[in-house]
């Protein structure tokens, strides 16, 4: 069983959890955990656990008692590192429109942090990241997509590191890019694909002859206008009917749905069965016909059970294709 440390409610530590279960998910939602542990063994409200050397720890908010099945259940819930973050918001001052920053990552980090009073909850690294950040946050973001927003503009990611004894330490550290290759072959990919419609007949009010008729065109990068490109087998026609629509609205929506015809591709990656990776970090894949298929990490999701052996796996956000 991989050691989970433990505090009090004035974050002291207070030994080693014996047995336990654990799952945790941080990224662009959930940022929580559900931590079992034995009936005896109740977590104050405020206290901290953590696993040493990784990201994950957080901070109980409350729990959950059971006796509807054979024995009592209890697990203790809460955000977290990233959930703290994320349930923290960078407020503009009296009087100022926006909170921007610049200089080191790392540094600019610890500012904000003492700013929005979490300084006695993290550190920020002392160290020299490497990272230059030039930043105009949005109006009452919170602190977790705000760093990372702001990290990602320079190529780079947030991490969070917990060592006993000392509290949660941010620092900024490269985006990891993970492509397939003719010699790597990672991921599992599923790529449809098809010609889209290319002319649209848009038909608005009226009837028969004194019926209002717009024809809408899609070139080959599926650019809309009312200029034809594509003729011939090239061309692919459909109808749509927008019964009783003025001109610029039956122009207006037909655009639209011209426009979202487009997008004729369905596309799966999977990560391989074991893999590990941070979120913000770049996966993905190239088809045996040159379409390269890449996505950004956007959750990690960790399960310990009883055996002790942590599991990771890894969500990713919307695929980006190019040909």
């Amino acid at each position: 069983m991989i050691d989970l440390i433990y505090t009090d409610a004035d974050g002291v530590e207070q030994g080693i959890a014996k047995a336990y279960s654990l799952d945790l998910a941080y990224g662009d939602d959930e940022n929580d955990f559900e931590l079992t542990l034995p009936v005896d063994m109740q977590l104050e409200e405020r206290s901290f656990f953590y696993i040493d050397g990784t990201e994950w720890g957080g901070i109980v908010r409350g729990g959950k008692e059971s006796t509807m099945d054979e024995a009592p259940a209890y697990a203790a819930t809460g955000k977290t590192w990233h959930g703290i973050l994320a349930s923290t918001y960078i407020c503009p001052a009296s009087g100022e429109d926006y909170v921007t920053v610049s200089g080191e990552a790392n540094a600019v980090m610890g500012a904000v942090l003492e700013r929005v009073g979490l300084a006695g909850v993290f550190d920020a690294s002392p160290d020299d990241s490497g990272f230059e950040v030039s930043h105009q946050f949005e109006r009452f973001t919170d602190c977790y997509s705000g760093f990372r927003k702001m990290l990602k503009s320079s190529g780079a990611k947030l991490k969070i590191d917990k060592q006993s004894g000392r509290k949660p330490m941010l620092y900024a550290a490269p985006i990891g890019v993970y492509l397939d290759s003719e010699e790597a072959n990672r991921y599992g990919y599923e790529i449809e694909w098809d010609t889209p419609v290319n002319h649209l007949i848009c038909l608005g009010k009226g009837e028969l002859a004194e019926r209002t008729v717009i024809h809408l065109y899609a070139d080959k990068e599926g650019n809309v206008s009312r200029t034809q490109t594509l003729f011939g087998l090239d061309e692919v026609q459909e109808v749509y009917d927008y019964s009783n629509a003025e001109d610029d609205e039956i122009l207006e929506k037909g655009a639209e749905k011209l426009k979202e015809m487009q997008d004729v591709h369905k596309i799966e990656l999977s990560l391989q069965e074991g893999a590990v990776f941070d979120v913000d970090d770049i996966v993905g894949a190239t088809s045996l016909r040159g379409m390269s298929v890449t996505s950004s990490v956007t959750k990690v999701i960790v399960k310990i059970g009883e055996d002790g052996i942590p599991q990771t796996t890894n969500e990713i956000g919307n695929l980006v294709r190019k040909t």
